[in-house]
């Protein structure tokens, strides 16, 4: 079965050809790479030609203006041509075996399967192991992604049929996440134990900005949060249970953008707590689970500027 790889790129230069060569020397046949670049300002597309000269594998795309990392991917994942498609980050390094052990463990009734993966900052780890903190969810119930997604980009591989339901994207959410919620919600998503990607950290990543304080963090990722719910709560192919689980959730975390204490989010989240923390391990989850919903329905005074 052919295998398109999507590799979408903005000012990557530093990590790209490390992560680029992990892709081309997969042990299975890769039938092309597909490197959309986001309109770079540094050499990054220069580096793109002179490795597509090398390997006739390399499909180029470059972007006149910057769209955005989902609206990037979600282009140039609409023109693999091959069955089964795989994503990748700028800066990471893939096992050699990463896309031949997805293929081989992909079940038919599955239309995304992921791997594990693990950071690295300076030398990739010689014997890595899983995170003995969270379990990575996977199945048909896109409600135990509706808060806590686990399903990242650098590690899935799906099958292209996937898109036709998924895209086009809502605005402002991301690929990974909307791609696995519709893909619980149509069949089922897979996950493999195995750790396959070495996601690089530094100084350039996409996360959250470091400097900001615990309480400014939690405010971030409830706009993050609420945009994501309202987009999920959308979607036609949801059982009614589900509907209302997401359209509950959309309507509670949007609320706690406009209040300092928020009871309704706190009893959603603790009615819920089943499914809103299922990717926790704790010693005591009911303890963890009340400090988690106490701090997200608690609105800080610092974050109201006063």
């Amino acid at each position: 079965m052919f295998v398109s790889v999507v590799l979408c790129t903005f000012n990557g230069a530093r990590f790209l050809e490390e992560q680029v060569e992990s892709i081309l020397q997969q042990t299975y046949p890769i039938a092309e790479l597909i490197i959309s670049d986001d309109a770079s300002t540094d050499t990054t597309p220069d580096i793109i030609e002179r490795m597509a000269l090398r390997d006739a594998r390399i499909r180029f795309i470059r972007l006149k203006k910057n769209i955005g990392f989902s609206a990037n991917f979600q282009q140039a994942m609409q023109q693999a041509n091959s069955e089964l498609i795989a994503t990748a980050d700028q800066d990471d390094v893939w096992h050699p075996e990463k896309v031949a052990r997805l293929v081989e463990a992909f079940a038919p009734d599955a239309s995304l399967i992921y791997c594990d993966s693990v950071k690295f900052s300076h030398n990739i780890p010689v014997n890595p192991r899983p995170s003995n903190k969270n379990i990575k969810i996977e199945g048909s119930d896109p409600r135990k992604i509706s808060v806590y997604n686990t399903v990242s980009g650098h590690a899935m591989l799906i099958r292209k049929k996937l898109l036709s339901t998924a895209f086009p994207l809502p605005a402002g959410v991301y690929y990974d996440w909307w791609l696995a919620v519709v893909a619980m919600t149509n069949d089922r998503v897979q996950f493999l134990p195995d750790i396959l990607v070495y996601r690089r950290v530094h100084d350039r990543n996409v996360t959250l900005p470091q400097h900001l304080s615990a309480a400014q963090q939690r405010h971030a990722f409830r706009l993050t949060l609420v945009e994501h719910l309202k987009a999920f709560s959308q979607l036609s192919i949801l059982s009614p249970e589900q509907a209302d689980f997401f359209h509950q959730g959309y309507t509670r975390w949007n609320d706690s953008l406009h209040k300092k204490m928020n009871r309704e989010l706190f009893r959603w989240l603790m009615h819920n707590r089943e499914l809103v923390y299922c990717n926790k391990v704790r010693q005591i989850p009911l303890i963890s689970q009340l400090k988690n919903s106490w701090q997200f329905s608690f609105r800080w005074k610092l974050l109201e500027g006063s």
